[in-house]
């Protein structure tokens, strides 16, 4: 987010699947780093806890699509930067809720590819899509250095044993979790 992105503090970042282990860490990477924090959300206890960890603003997406809420809360502009791990079923929304040279950054597809690359979308608007799979050495140090000073927390939703493996993916699957779930042998 920050050497890809350049995510900086006079950007709007929308964080799409914020709930999740991956996600509520760029709620906190994108808020240390001064941007205004929007992030996805499925229901106001995962809202509070993502404001708690520096979200401005929490868009509930089972009550409102994404790209009109977004429309709606920054006056028709857009936000600069999206990052995105579901693919599929919030592309689309993303790619409308961007600001005229607004960056994408997708890490994943959980829900699968998108039907349509709304191309018209991405020349006329000069959008960048970012693809992103890890991070360099450095930037894994500059994230343990947030840690260990206390300004971004690793969120664990809970540690189990082996034999619970199946309930936990039963959890998430039913958009229960919230953080990583750790596996103690």
């Amino acid at each position: 987010m920050i050497t890809r992105a350049a995510i900086g503090p006079t950007d709007d970042v929308l964080v799409l699947g914020a709930s999740g282990g991956v996600g509520h860490g760029a709620v906190q990477i994108a808020a240390h780093a001064g941007a205004t924090v929007y992030a996805a959300s499925s229901s106001e206890e995962k809202a509070k806890r993502l404001r708690e960890l520096g979200a401005d603003d929490v868009i509930d997406y089972g009550e409102v699509d994404i790209d009109e809420a977004i429309k709606e809360r920054t006056d028709h502009r857009g936000v600069d930067v999206i990052f995105e791990s579901v693919g599929g079923e919030t592309y689309e929304q993303a790619v409308r809720s961007l600001a005229r040279g607004g960056r994408l950054v997708t890490i994943g597809a959980t829900t699968g590819d998108a039907d349509h690359a709304l191309l018209h979308y991405v020349f006329w608007k000069q959008l960048e899509i970012i693809g992103a799979t890890g991070a360099t050495m450095g930037e894994f140090e500059d994230m343990l250095e947030a840690v260990f000073a206390g300004d971004i927390e690793p969120v664990i939703d809970s540690v189990i044993p082996l034999e619970e493996i199946p309930t936990a993916h039963e959890r998430l699957s039913a958009g229960e979790g919230f953080g990583k779930i750790i596996v103690k042998p």
